[in-house]
């Protein structure tokens, strides 16, 4: 049983990691398809989906990382504890949380990054080199 609900507990972050480390770098090719990060921002044009993915990747990717790490560690600490059961549930249901809590820093770097219209907005040394002509 151990090892089956072990195994269960880590389908989260190593779905993490792979769909991160893929995404980061190959983002799906349909914006309107069934997969990928979609939200109305990441949707907007091919600039703003490239960049969600890439965001978004990273960030899955690491975050992966770590809780395939803690969550060995919660698992081989708790084996022999008469609720092993539901600890690894509760275990998944915070690395789903977690997942799900990705979405924050993907939607903050992307309004970080672009208009509400998903053009890229200038730096302020480019919005100062316009106003004197530079540019």
């Amino acid at each position: 049983m151990f090892i089956f609900l072990s195994a269960c507990s880590l389908l989260v972050p190593l779905s993490m990691i792979i769909l991160g480390y893929t995404w980061k770098d190959k983002p799906p090719k349909d914006r309107q398809g069934s997969s990928g990060y979609r939200t109305t921002m990441s949707r907007m044009n091919d600039e703003t989906w490239r960049y969600a993915h890439r965001c978004w990747g990273w960030i899955n990717f690491v975050l992966g990382i770590i809780l395939v790490i803690l969550s060995i560690f919660i698992l081989i600490l708790t084996k022999d504890n008469t609720n092993f059961e539901m600890i690894s549930v509760y275990l998944v249901f915070l690395q789903l949380g977690i997942m799900v809590l990705t979405i924050i820093p993907t939607e903050f770097l992307l309004h970080k990054h672009f208009t509400k219209q998903g053009m890229k907005k200038l730096a302020n040394f480019q919005l100062v080199k316009m106003k004197i002509g530079i540019l």
